[in-house]
């Protein structure tokens, strides 16, 4: 009984105390590449995250910029003038022309907004 029980107090150490070694060199040549690339993975969701804070960030200031405008425009003039000019054209070609007048806006906003974007995920 005392040799199996002298056995097994060198077995276990030496299996372990290698199995530790084994772990070692076969976990950290992979620790390297595998870390690399999480942090490239997490890189690029940060920076799609930033792009998209910055077409909402230059929509919200469209937003403002057009409301703001109209306001200022609407609230100097005098409200009659613009339901006399209103009795000349059709009823919706002001709110289609307007439409026109954003929509270019907004894709000149895009435009520049893709074209910084390709430089964040070119660097």
């Amino acid at each position: 009984m005392s040799w199996i029980i002298g056995f097994l107090k060198k077995f276990f150490p030496n299996l372990f105390g290698r199995l530790g070694q084994f772990l070692v060199g076969f976990i950290g040549p992979i620790i390297g590449p595998v870390l690399a690339f999480i942090a490239q993975f997490f890189k690029k969701i940060a920076i799609f995250f930033l792009i998209v804070a910055a077409i909402h960030l230059a929509v919200n200031v469209l937003v403002e910029a057009v409301v703001e405008l109209l306001g200022e425009v609407l609230g100097h003039g005098a409200n009659s003038y613009f339901e006399v000019g209103r009795m000349f054209i059709p009823s919706n070609l002001s709110f289609c022309i307007s439409l026109l007048v954003i929509a270019k806006i907004k894709s000149l906003v895009f435009f520049w907004i893709h074209r910084l974007s390709e430089q964040f995920i070119h660097t």
